[in-house]
């Protein structure tokens, strides 16, 4: 595994505590947020561990695919970082809401359009809306630290 893949599944994982952090945040003024936080990992196991195995999956092209772009092609790093990372938490977010949506959202007898809503357009509201402002920082950190440690200028 090269350097950039690693320190994107690094960033992704503590990408991942930082949701629990805002999760948990958000659940503050509830009397058991950790419990609160259990019960709603044990309702959706199915959703939420394969929208981490699209994340560890999309880590690691999106992160070969940073490196070429930020060594080879000379892009900025910054830039390149955020958006890759937005990307893969896209990918993550997708790959979880497909489950709900093929469990549930086309046997409820709903319209198409109203499991659409329901199971991608919601959970990407809601995960890109907590989530934009953490990703994009460590996304940006993200492609300066590709930069400065997997980036030989050879002269």
């Amino acid at each position: 595994m090269n350097k950039a893949i690693k320190y994107t599944l690094i960033t992704v994982g503590i990408n991942l505590l930082i949701a629990i952090l805002i999760f948990l945040w958000i659940l503050a003024g509830y009397n058991h947020p950790f419990r609160d936080l259990f019960d709603f990992i044990s309702d959706f196991p199915l959703n939420i561990g394969l929208g981490i195995i699209f994340l560890i999956i999309s880590s690691y092209y999106v992160g070969k695919k940073m490196q070429t772009l930020i060594c080879e092609k000379k892009w900025n790093s910054i830039l390149v970082g955020m958006l890759g990372l937005m990307l893969i938490l896209i990918f993550g977010t997708f790959g979880g809401s497909t489950v709900g949506f093929i469990e549930e959202g086309l046997q409820s007898g709903d319209t198409i359009y109203e499991a659409i809503v329901d199971y991608y357009y919601k959970p990407f509201f809601w995960i890109l809306i907590f989530g934009f402002i953490p990703t994009f920082i460590s996304g940006g950190i993200l492609g300066g630290i590709i930069r400065k440690k997997t980036c030989y200028n050879i002269v």
